[in-house]
């Protein structure tokens, strides 16, 4: 006698199918199977274990230029990956570069025009065909990039073998990291960044004038973003490193077990 046998198809619909067995079954008794039939939905069913996107970090580009990131994902059943936008600005695309198995990866890249100056998020998604994950993307596009400005540096004076620091500023509207350089001066002037910052940064000059160095002359720095920079010219005076001076001391006439002190006496020259 024939058994009824109901199938759950794409786990939507049901299908009732019929299945002949041996006359010495039991008999006028009817048994309900519900069966998975898409490979999606029996891994589904197994494991449900969805994939995981790892979080992209934020982006920030003026607008007129490029910029990628690489995307990353999981999946603990060692399911191909694809990845893909799911809502963001129109100068966002998504593709899958290694579907892998189990891991994958994919790139975020990005174009944006004049227009679209400002800030945005996008969605970034990672799907395995059934079950997905997905994550924010922070996105900045600014202006044209604008050149750092440093601070003019003051006159440097001192003398030869004497060192001397003066501390370097500089910013940068587009709160780009900065670096300070030596352009043009003598040899004895050297330049170092301390602090390349996000839109303030910090350095020193220092000057360090060997003898026979006395004179006046001039400096160059500089401070660049890696595409502009800025330039300041300052002066550099150097004064010669005079011997000192000892006072005459007369002769000193003393008798057998007396004792007689006089004090040299050597003028002070002004730093």
């Amino acid at each position: 006698m024939p058994f009824r046998f109901l199938v759950l198809s794409a786990l939507v619909s049901l299908t009732v199918v019929s299945i002949s067995v041996p006359a010495r079954a039991a008999t006028g008794s009817t048994a309900d199977v519900r069966v998975a039939d898409a490979p999606a939905a029996r891994a589904q069913a197994v494991s449900g274990s969805a994939p995981v996107l790892q979080q992209p970090t934020p982006m920030s580009l003026p607008f007129g230029t490029t910029a990628d990131q690489t995307l990353h994902a999981t999946d603990a059943d060692g399911d191909s990956l694809s990845f893909s936008l799911g809502f963001g600005p129109s100068y966002v695309t998504v593709t899958t570069t290694g579907p892998g198995g189990g891991a994958a990866t994919g790139n975020v890249h990005l174009a944006p025009s004049p227009g679209d100056v400002g800030s945005a998020t996008a969605s970034i998604l990672v799907s395995d065909g059934f079950l997905q994950d997905a994550r924010t993307l922070s996105i900045t596009v600014t202006g044209p990039n604008a050149a750092p400005v440093l601070t003019q540096p003051g006159p440097m004076n001192s003398r030869e073998g004497q060192f001397l620091n003066q501390a370097l500023h500089a910013t940068d509207s587009d709160g780009n990291s900065l670096s300070f350089f030596k352009v043009s001066g003598p040899e004895y002037l050297t330049v170092l960044t301390e602090d390349p910052g996000t839109g303030t940064a910090e350095g020193v000059a220092t000057i360090s004038p060997p003898a026979f160095s006395a004179g006046t002359t001039s400096g160059t720095i500089g401070v660049t973003d890696g595409a502009l920079s800025d330039q300041k010219t300052f002066s550099i005076t150097v004064t010669p490193n005079a011997a000192p001076t000892l006072d005459f001391i007369s002769d000193v006439f003393v008798q057998a077990r007396f004792v007689t002190d006089r004090s040299p006496w050597c003028p002070v020259r002004p730093s």
